[in-house]
C-alpha cells in the first residue's frame, strides 16, 4: 500500500498543518522555543510513516512506525505545555488530542495486520 492511501498518514499530515497555523498565533518569544518544537515534531509524524512504508524490510517498517508513535506521544506533551502556558485554547487541544488518539489506534490497527516474516 501506498502511505498517501493510509488514513493515519492523512490525518497526521492533516494535523501538522493544523500544528503550523496554531503556532503562528503564539508569542513571538515562543517562535523558536516551543513553537518551533512543535513545528518539527508534527512534521516528522507523517514522515516517520511515509519512510516505514516505503521500507523494504519488515523490521525497518516496524521502527519507522514506532517512531511515529514517539512523536504523537511527544505532541501530545508539547501541546499540553502550550496549554499549560495558554497558548492554546482548551477545545483546540481537544481536537489534537483525538487525532492523535485515532492515529496511534490506526497505526496499531495497521501494524497487527502485517504479518511478521518467518525466517527459514
Amino acid at each position: 500500500m501506498n502511505y498517501p492511501e493510509l488514513r493515519f498518514w492523512q490525518k497526521s499530515r492533516q494535523m501538522a498543518s493544523g500544528v503550523y497555523q496554531l503556532v503562528q498565533t503564539f508569542p513571538e518569544e515562543e517562535k523558536q522555543g516551543l513553537a518551533q518544537q512543535l513545528r518539527e515534531t508534527a512534521v516528522q509524524i507523517p514522515t516517520d510513516i511515509a519512510i516505514g512504508v516505503s521500507g523494504k524490510y519488515w523490521e525497518f517498517t516496524m521502527r519507522q512506525f514506532q517512531a511515529a508513535k514517539a512523536h504523537l506521544y511527544k505532541l501530545e506533551t508539547l501541546l499540553l505545555i502550550a496549554e499549560d502556558l495558554e497558548y492554546i485554547a482548551e477545545d483546540k487541544l481537544d481536537e489534537f488530542l483525538e487525532t492523535i488518539t485515532a492515529c496511534q489506534k490506526m497505526m496499531d490497527g495497521y501494524v497487527h495486520s502485517m504479518k511478521k516474516p518467518r525466517r527459514e
